[in-house]
């Protein structure tokens, strides 16, 4: 069989806390840590805030932990910040309640550091306080997670360097896993398995510990199994079975009563001890050792004590022998050499019951026959034969029947094609058939076999090897007994277990030293051979059979055995993220599926493949690549995928930056921007403050990286990771704006597509512009000049970030419509000369000229109206005459001085009557 590596079955996780900068504040049993003895005050003893803190710290595994606590109420906020000897920052937070009330900080050099608070309550800081901190340089801990111990060699345990200057001021104080004292020196030497912890410190002038330092480890073999005795405790003359609950092949060892030597059984997966290897009273020690493949110089051991107890002790001694074989008149004396609670002569079914040493009684009037006699104390047997065989010479009268012993033959046992043939006895009887009766009785045990004789001339009995005494009674007579012996015919040597559990599959080797071939037969009755070192691959489970023969020609018998297999499926394990606190400890679980876990092996590795774990949990003590391992117990080794996973560093805290506008008129509110790491954020809480700094939870906004607000005061969000620990917090300020004046705008404004030489619009000092003509943005200038008719928006944002809006129409002066009559009648005022004009003309004169080239009338205007009639003539010329009929021709001069432009229309005009 290969031996496959498995792990401990213990399951408490071990941990030493080396990344001290990461871990800063869980602390389970079991797991080193360097904190400073002083106790923080409980959180609600004061509401008055005061910086409570160690002023001297010791520094080892790189960093110490200081503990720092504030006071207050529920409602305050914390800010923190530690500065190393140069000034520079090494811890900042902020936060509020109890989380940040008490704080844990690392510090990472020697030193004066300085440790500042301050504590804001609602919007007002009611509280700022400093200390110093200083940082000795202490030990390093040299102590390592996890010890392989390799057979029974010692391990040696180191605490802190041996070559720390100031090693002789420390007080070292080692325990095991029962709290017992165990050393008092940086190093000891364990051999025991199981949990070891040192508590290492400094003694002041005035006799406190400073620079407290706790440290454990583990100490244990690779391989996980249990040794399994057949009895935990047996009487002398039993025999015991040694083996594993794992089926691990490996070499066992005896250490006896009083001895201190192992004495080597040989290379097997269960052990036999005969009564005969176990007869001394006492503690016996089993050692089984095997190899793990992935550590092959470092042998897996266990040791299992079981106890041989003392067996009773008598003496019987025979007072009268019968006179002849039919004669009962016969005597012996029983004498107790111990106390003993009960003997019983189990042919005359008498029982004695409490005799103590040195007491004796007599059985009289007994037959001639052999006695068994069994006596009983602290639960052990003992059993003795007593021979009670008639005088020599036997005094006989007419009456004593005639002895004519059988002839005795003893048949050796034999070999046969699956194993031992038992021997044989065979009785001849000389004078013919008789009848009668016979006992085969085996020293230290009893009757074994018994029968009667009808008529027969011989007797013939299978009997495995083994010294019996043989007694017949024939006609009542009671022959003398006879000792034989059946020797005992060798058999092939191998070893496998009685039982295994099967992981879906199982390479399995019988044990042997022997040349010799294997048949083994699974539960289908598939047959399958393999010679001595080879392996069978077991995938079945139920009953299987192995017969074992000799490759030699050595009169060994074959042996065959049975054993029996369970299959089971392959283990399915997996691993949690099973806690988490606020400051970056994380603590995994190892979880299977059906399968209790208590019966798994479990293995937590760091990357250079170093065990840093045992249990169920694991408490890693620095950032890095893992893997996890699991293996069910008691039984073959399963072909896994270790887990690997990654342990990086926490976030602790992430930026939280607002941005908000001012209230303004409208609409009368502000926008609140949150910007953080969103992928770290779980959840988001915003709290108001009041002007009065009354404080009102904002559960509405739960969760919003942007509120819209109508209240002047200030906001404060607080950003919590996915586990509920706060990682963040901000607050801003949002007021009125005062600014509440839009853009000055005319309703219109004219443009000169001719020539624009009209000023820009200017509507007013704003922080923005947005010029937009029918949707479209033309222009963020803060003065435009429009160049389009139609209808254009202007936005305007203040200094205030409030938006306003205006809308102004566009129409051209330059490109203006004339409307003036060719003809008119005299005396009609409807039909008479008028002039109608467009939008943009401001100025207009009008000349009206006679054939001959005579002004006969002229008029001016600096008010024009928008498309209304102006320069209406009915006819009378300058002098006040009435024209004459005919043809005239006008002349219209229409001006706009603020557009720059003079337009001259000449026209005729037929005037009739």
């Amino acid at each position: 069989m290969q031996a496959k590596a498995q792990f401990p079955l213990w399951k408490i996780g071990n941990r030493i806390l080396g990344t001290i900068i990461l871990f800063l504040a869980f602390s389970p049993f079991g797991q080193n840590k360097n904190l400073d003895p002083n106790s923080p005050l409980p959180y609600s003893e004061f509401a008055d805030p005061q910086l409570i803190g160690p002023e001297t710290l010791c520094i080892v595994f790189g960093g110490v932990i200081g503990t720092f606590s504030a006071g207050g109420d529920p409602g305050d906020v914390y800010t923190w910040i530690a500065t190393d000897p140069s000034g520079n920052e090494i811890f900042n937070r902020t936060g509020g309640g109890a989380a940040f009330e008490t704080v844990k900080i690392a510090f990472n050099q020697t030193g004066t550091h300085r440790v500042s608070l301050r504590v804001r309550r609602a919007t007002q800081i009611i509280y700022e306080e400093s200390q110093a901190v200083v940082v000795q340089k202490g030990p390093e801990l040299a102590l390592l997670p996890d010890y392989l111990i390799c057979g029974n060699n010692p391990v040696e345990l180191t605490a802190i360097d041996p070559e720390t200057p100031n090693l002789s001021e420390f007080t070292f104080i080692w325990r095991d896993l029962g709290d017992n004292i165990i050393g008092n020196q940086n190093t000891i030497l364990v051999s025991r398995e199981g949990f070891y912890k040192v508590e290492l410190f400094q003694v002041s002038s005035t006799g406190a510990a400073e620079c407290l330092i706790n440290g454990s480890t583990y100490v244990g073999p690779s391989l996980d199994f249990e040794l399994q005795l057949g009895k935990s405790s047996l009487c002398q003359g039993e025999s015991q079975t040694l083996s594993t609950d794992t089926p691990l092949p490996g070499d066992w060892f005896l250490i006896k009563p009083g001895g201190s030597n192992p004495e080597a059984l040989g290379s097997a997966f269960e052990v036999s001890l005969p009564s005969s290897e176990i007869e001394e009273p006492g503690i016996y020690t089993a050692i089984f050792s095997a190899i793990d493949e992935r550590y092959p110089d470092c042998r897996s051991e266990r040791r299992i004590n079981f106890e041989v107890r003392e067996s009773p002790e008598l003496e019987a001694t025979v007072l009268e022998k019968p006179d002849n074989c039919v004669e009962p008149n016969g005597s012996f004396e029983i004498t107790a050499l111990s106390d003993l609670d009960s003997i019983r002569v189990v042919e005359r079914d008498y029982l004695n019951v409490g005799l103590s040493s040195g007491s004796s009684f007599i059985l009289s009037n007994l037959d001639p026959q052999i006695y068994t006699i069994l006596a009983y104390s602290n639960g052990c047997k003992f059993s003795t034969l007593l021979n009670l065989e008639t005088k020599e010479p036997p005094i006989i009268d007419g009456n004593t029947p005639t002895i004519q012993e059988p002839s005795y033959q003893v048949e050796p046992e034999s070999c046969g094609e699956r194993g031992v043939i038992p021997g044989k006895l065979r009785l001849e009887f000389a004078q013919g058939e008789v009848n009668g009766d016979f006992r085969i009785m085996a020293l230290g045990t009893g009757e074994v076999a018994a029968g009667e004789i009808q008529d027969q001339y011989s007797l013939e009995l299978d009997l495995s090897s083994g010294t019996y005494l043989v007694e017949l009674k024939v006609d009542g007579c009671t022959y003398p007994v006879e000792q034989i012996t059946i020797d005992r015919q060798p058999q092939v040597s191998f070893s496998n277990p009685g039982t295994i559990a099967i992981c879906e599959e199982f390479e399995f080797t019988p044990e042997t030293s022997e040349d010799l071939i294997f048949t083994l037969q699974d539960p289908e009755g598939n047959i399958f051979t393999a010679g001595s070192g080879e392996s069978f691959l077991l995938n079945k489970s139920g009953t299987y059979t192995l017969l074992g023969e000799s490759n030699q020609n050595n009169g060994n018998c074959p042996r065959e055995v049975t054993f029996k297999a369970s299959l089971n499926q392959k283990i399915n394990f997996d691993l949690e993220l099973f806690e988490e606190d606020c400051f970056g400890n994380q603590v995994y679980r190892a979880t299977v599926e059906d399968l209790d876990i208590a019966q798994t092996s479990i293995r937590w590795l760091n990357e250079d493949g170093e065990i840093v774990g045992r249990g169920e949990l694991f408490y890693p003590t620095a950032v890095g690549n893992y893997t996890l391992s699991v293996q069910p117990l008691a039984s073959g080794f399963c072909e896994i995928e270790p887990i690997p996973f990654s342990v990086e560093p926490p976030v602790l805290s992430v930026p939280v930056e607002l941005e908000a506008t001012k209230i303004c008129p409208d609409p009368a509110t502000a926008v609140i921007t949150l910007t953080t790491d969103e992928d770290e954020v779980d959840r988001i809480e915003w709290i108001f403050f009041d002007l009065n700094d009354n404080r009102e939870d904002l559960p509405q906004y739960s969760g919003l990286y942007e509120l819209t607000v109508d209240r002047a005061g200030s906001y404060e969000a607080v950003v919590f990771n996915d586990i509920g620990c706060e990682i963040g917090r901000n607050f801003i300020e949002v007021s009125v704006s005062t600014l509440i004046s839009g853009p000055e705008l005319e309703d219109t404004y004219a443009i000169c597509s001719k020539e624009n030489t009209l000023p820009g619009i200017n509507p007013g000092s704003f922080e923005e512009y947005a010029w937009y003509f029918e949707g479209d943005l033309v222009s963020t200038a803060p003065i435009y000049k429009p160049t389009q008719v139609g209808t254009y928006q202007l936005e305007v944002v203040t200094i205030d970030g409030c938006l306003f809006v205006g809308e102004f129409r566009t129409f051209d002066a330059c490109n203006f419509s004339v409307i003036m009559p060719n003809a008119m009648v005299l005396g009609d005022s409807n039909r008479d000369f008028r002039v109608l004009v467009s939008e943009g003309v401001t100025e207009a004169e009008l000349f009206i000229y006679n054939r001959i080239g005579e002004l006969i009338y002229h008029e001016g205007s600096k008010e024009i109206p928008v498309e209304s009639p102006f320069f209406n003539w009915s006819g009378t010329t300058l002098r006040g005459e009435k024209v004459s009929i005919g043809t005239l021709t006008v002349v219209l001069f229409l001006r706009n001085p603020i557009y720059g432009f003079e337009e001259k229309l000449i026209g005729s005009l037929l005037v009739i009557e």
